[in-house]
Protein backbone atom coordinates (compact mmCIF):
# COMPACT_ATOMS: atom_id res chain seq x y z
CA UNK A 1 0.00 0.00 0.00
CA UNK A 2 1.26 3.48 -0.84
CA UNK A 3 3.14 4.91 2.13
CA UNK A 4 1.98 8.47 1.49
CA UNK A 5 -1.67 7.39 1.76
CA UNK A 6 -1.01 5.69 5.11
CA UNK A 7 0.83 8.75 6.36
CA UNK A 8 -2.06 11.06 5.39
CA UNK A 9 -4.65 8.81 7.00
CA UNK A 10 -2.53 8.59 10.14
CA UNK A 11 -2.24 12.38 10.23
CA UNK A 12 -6.01 12.78 10.33
CA UNK A 13 -6.65 9.90 12.75
CA UNK A 14 -8.29 7.74 10.10
CA UNK A 15 -5.67 5.06 9.54
CA UNK A 16 -6.88 2.35 11.89
CA UNK A 17 -10.50 2.55 10.73
CA UNK A 18 -9.30 2.50 7.12
CA UNK A 19 -7.18 -0.62 7.64
CA UNK A 20 -9.98 -2.36 9.53
CA UNK A 21 -12.34 -1.60 6.66
CA UNK A 22 -9.84 -2.94 4.11
CA UNK A 23 -9.35 -6.17 6.04
CA UNK A 24 -13.11 -6.54 6.48
CA UNK A 25 -13.70 -5.98 2.77
CA UNK A 26 -11.24 -8.75 1.95
CA UNK A 27 -12.90 -11.14 4.41
CA UNK A 28 -16.31 -10.48 2.84
CA UNK A 29 -15.25 -10.84 -0.80
CA UNK A 30 -16.71 -14.35 -1.11
CA UNK A 31 -19.98 -13.55 0.65
CA UNK A 32 -22.84 -13.32 -1.83
CA UNK A 33 -26.30 -12.01 -1.05
CA UNK A 34 -29.49 -13.24 -2.62
CA UNK A 35 -31.87 -10.70 -4.15
CA UNK A 36 -34.08 -11.04 -1.08
CA UNK A 37 -31.13 -10.34 1.23
CA UNK A 38 -30.12 -7.33 -0.86
CA UNK A 39 -33.64 -5.95 -0.60
CA UNK A 40 -33.61 -6.48 3.16
CA UNK A 41 -30.23 -4.74 3.41
CA UNK A 42 -31.47 -1.81 1.34
CA UNK A 43 -34.61 -1.42 3.46
CA UNK A 44 -32.61 -1.58 6.69
CA UNK A 45 -30.22 1.11 5.40
CA UNK A 46 -33.11 3.33 4.30
CA UNK A 47 -34.85 2.99 7.67
CA UNK A 48 -31.65 3.62 9.62
CA UNK A 49 -31.01 6.90 7.78
CA UNK A 50 -34.72 7.80 7.40
CA UNK A 51 -34.49 7.75 3.60
CA UNK A 52 -38.16 7.53 2.63
CA UNK A 53 -37.83 7.95 -1.12
CA UNK A 54 -35.36 7.86 -3.99
CA UNK A 55 -34.78 11.61 -3.86
CA UNK A 56 -33.63 11.42 -0.26
CA UNK A 57 -31.40 8.44 -1.08
CA UNK A 58 -29.75 10.45 -3.86
CA UNK A 59 -29.27 13.47 -1.59
CA UNK A 60 -27.75 11.19 1.05
CA UNK A 61 -25.39 9.64 -1.50
CA UNK A 62 -24.06 12.98 -2.71
CA UNK A 63 -23.87 14.50 0.77
CA UNK A 64 -21.68 11.59 1.87
CA UNK A 65 -19.58 11.66 -1.32
CA UNK A 66 -20.54 8.13 -2.32
CA UNK A 67 -20.48 6.79 -5.83
CA UNK A 68 -23.50 4.70 -6.79
CA UNK A 69 -21.37 1.57 -6.50
CA UNK A 70 -20.10 2.54 -3.07
CA UNK A 71 -23.60 3.30 -1.85
CA UNK A 72 -24.63 -0.23 -2.74
CA UNK A 73 -21.53 -1.51 -0.93
CA UNK A 74 -22.52 0.44 2.19
CA UNK A 75 -26.09 -0.81 1.97
CA UNK A 76 -25.04 -4.45 1.76
CA UNK A 77 -22.21 -4.27 4.30
CA UNK A 78 -24.07 -5.10 7.53
CA UNK A 79 -25.97 -7.96 5.92
CA UNK A 80 -22.72 -9.41 4.56
CA UNK A 81 -21.05 -9.10 7.96
CA UNK A 82 -24.02 -10.85 9.58
CA UNK A 83 -23.91 -13.66 7.03
CA UNK A 84 -20.13 -14.02 7.37
CA UNK A 85 -20.38 -14.26 11.15
CA UNK A 86 -23.14 -16.86 10.93
CA UNK A 87 -21.06 -19.01 8.58
CA UNK A 88 -17.75 -18.66 10.43
CA UNK A 89 -18.48 -18.28 14.13
CA UNK A 90 -21.66 -20.17 15.07
CA UNK A 91 -19.72 -23.15 16.40
CA UNK A 92 -17.57 -20.96 18.68
CA UNK A 93 -20.33 -18.94 20.35
CA UNK A 94 -21.09 -21.26 23.29
CA UNK A 95 -17.42 -21.51 24.25
CA UNK A 96 -16.93 -17.76 23.85
CA UNK A 97 -19.97 -17.06 25.99
CA UNK A 98 -18.83 -19.34 28.80
CA UNK A 99 -15.41 -17.68 28.74
CA UNK A 100 -16.85 -14.16 28.84
CA UNK A 101 -20.13 -14.60 30.72
CA UNK A 102 -19.17 -12.84 33.95
CA UNK A 103 -17.72 -9.86 32.12
CA UNK A 104 -20.98 -9.56 30.17
CA UNK A 105 -23.14 -9.52 33.30
CA UNK A 106 -24.79 -6.14 33.93
CA UNK A 107 -24.11 -4.13 37.09
CA UNK A 108 -25.38 -0.93 38.63
CA UNK A 109 -23.42 0.51 41.52
CA UNK A 110 -22.88 3.56 43.70
CA UNK A 111 -19.46 5.16 43.86
CA UNK A 112 -17.77 8.22 45.26
CA UNK A 113 -14.20 9.48 45.07
CA UNK A 114 -12.27 11.80 47.37
CA UNK A 115 -8.65 12.87 47.63
CA UNK A 116 -8.07 12.42 51.36
CA UNK A 117 -8.00 9.03 53.08
CA UNK A 118 -9.35 10.53 56.29
CA UNK A 119 -12.43 11.86 54.51
CA UNK A 120 -12.92 8.50 52.78
CA UNK A 121 -12.95 6.72 56.15
CA UNK A 122 -15.29 9.32 57.62
CA UNK A 123 -17.76 8.87 54.76
CA UNK A 124 -17.43 5.09 54.95
CA UNK A 125 -18.41 5.13 58.62
CA UNK A 126 -21.26 7.58 58.00
CA UNK A 127 -22.77 5.16 55.49
CA UNK A 128 -21.95 1.95 57.38
CA UNK A 129 -22.68 2.92 60.99
CA UNK A 130 -24.88 6.02 60.75
CA UNK A 131 -26.96 4.84 57.78
CA UNK A 132 -26.41 8.08 55.93
CA UNK A 133 -27.46 8.07 52.30
CA UNK A 134 -24.57 7.00 50.01
CA UNK A 135 -25.95 8.87 47.02
CA UNK A 136 -26.45 12.13 48.88
CA UNK A 137 -22.88 11.95 50.18
CA UNK A 138 -21.59 11.23 46.65
CA UNK A 139 -23.49 14.24 45.34
CA UNK A 140 -21.95 16.42 48.05
CA UNK A 141 -18.38 15.13 48.31
CA UNK A 142 -17.36 13.13 45.23
CA UNK A 143 -14.66 14.61 43.01
CA UNK A 144 -15.49 12.46 39.97
CA UNK A 145 -18.09 12.74 37.22
CA UNK A 146 -20.36 10.43 39.23
CA UNK A 147 -21.07 13.51 41.39
CA UNK A 148 -23.54 14.59 38.67
CA UNK A 149 -25.55 11.36 39.02
CA UNK A 150 -25.43 11.23 42.84
CA UNK A 151 -22.83 8.49 42.58
CA UNK A 152 -24.94 6.11 40.48
CA UNK A 153 -23.06 4.27 37.71
CA UNK A 154 -24.73 2.00 35.16
CA UNK A 155 -26.34 -0.25 34.29
CA UNK A 156 -23.32 -1.39 32.25
CA UNK A 157 -21.41 -4.61 31.47
CA UNK A 158 -18.99 -5.66 34.19
CA UNK A 159 -16.14 -5.66 31.64
CA UNK A 160 -16.41 -1.85 31.44
CA UNK A 161 -15.74 -1.44 35.15
CA UNK A 162 -12.27 -0.47 36.38
CA UNK A 163 -10.14 -3.59 36.97
CA UNK A 164 -9.51 -2.62 40.60
CA UNK A 165 -13.21 -2.33 41.37
CA UNK A 166 -14.45 -5.29 39.35
CA UNK A 167 -13.91 -7.96 42.07
CA UNK A 168 -15.84 -5.77 44.52
CA UNK A 169 -18.85 -5.83 42.23
CA UNK A 170 -19.29 -9.58 41.91
CA UNK A 171 -22.82 -10.89 42.50
CA UNK A 172 -21.83 -12.12 45.97
CA UNK A 173 -21.22 -8.51 47.06
CA UNK A 174 -24.72 -7.18 46.42
CA UNK A 175 -25.50 -4.22 48.74
CA UNK A 176 -22.15 -4.60 50.52
CA UNK A 177 -20.30 -1.33 51.15
CA UNK A 178 -16.62 -1.76 50.36
CA UNK A 179 -13.87 -0.19 52.40
CA UNK A 180 -11.97 2.66 50.71
CA UNK A 181 -9.82 1.57 47.75
CA UNK A 182 -6.85 3.62 46.60
CA UNK A 183 -6.65 4.26 42.86
CA UNK A 184 -4.05 6.71 41.57
CA UNK A 185 -4.36 9.67 43.92
CA UNK A 186 -7.95 9.06 44.97
CA UNK A 187 -9.86 6.97 47.49
CA UNK A 188 -12.95 5.19 46.23
CA UNK A 189 -16.04 3.92 48.00
CA UNK A 190 -18.37 1.64 46.06
CA UNK A 191 -21.43 -0.52 46.63
CA UNK A 192 -23.10 -2.91 44.23
CA UNK A 193 -26.79 -2.00 43.88
CA UNK A 194 -28.02 -4.34 41.14
CA UNK A 195 -26.62 -7.39 39.38
CA UNK A 196 -28.19 -8.92 36.30
CA UNK A 197 -26.71 -12.06 34.80
CA UNK A 198 -26.29 -12.08 31.04
CA UNK A 199 -28.20 -14.54 28.88
CA UNK A 200 -27.22 -16.18 25.62
CA UNK A 201 -30.00 -14.47 23.69
CA UNK A 202 -29.93 -13.17 20.12
CA UNK A 203 -28.44 -9.81 21.12
CA UNK A 204 -25.66 -11.48 23.13
CA UNK A 205 -24.88 -13.84 20.23
CA UNK A 206 -24.58 -10.87 17.86
CA UNK A 207 -22.31 -9.01 20.29
CA UNK A 208 -20.08 -12.06 20.70
CA UNK A 209 -19.79 -12.54 16.95
CA UNK A 210 -18.89 -8.87 16.53
CA UNK A 211 -16.26 -9.23 19.25
CA UNK A 212 -14.70 -12.30 17.60
CA UNK A 213 -14.69 -10.58 14.21
CA UNK A 214 -13.14 -7.40 15.58
CA UNK A 215 -10.38 -9.32 17.36
CA UNK A 216 -9.69 -11.29 14.18
CA UNK A 217 -9.46 -8.08 12.14
CA UNK A 218 -7.08 -6.52 14.66
CA UNK A 219 -4.73 -9.51 14.30
CA UNK A 220 -4.92 -9.44 10.52
CA UNK A 221 -4.05 -5.74 10.39
CA UNK A 222 -0.74 -6.57 12.03
CA UNK A 223 -0.11 -9.56 9.79
CA UNK A 224 -1.04 -7.78 6.54
CA UNK A 225 0.48 -4.36 7.12
CA UNK A 226 3.33 -5.01 9.56
CA UNK A 227 6.05 -3.66 7.28
CA UNK A 228 4.14 -0.50 6.33
CA UNK A 229 3.21 0.14 9.94
CA UNK A 230 6.75 -0.36 11.19
CA UNK A 231 7.99 2.20 8.66
CA UNK A 232 5.28 4.66 9.65
CA UNK A 233 5.62 4.30 13.41
CA UNK A 234 9.41 4.20 13.72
Amino acid sequence: MEYKLLEELSKYGLLKDFLKSKVLENKLKDIDLSEVEKAEARNHYKNFFSLKNELLIEEHRKKNLLSKENLIYRMNLNKKVQKYCEEKYDEFISKEYISNKENMDIVKYSMLRVKEYGLAIELYLKIKDDNEDFNELAKKYSTGIEKKTSGVIGPLPLERVNNLMRPKLSKNNLKILNKPLKYNNEWILCRLEEYKESKLDQKTVMNLKSKILDEEIEREIINCYINDLNTLLN
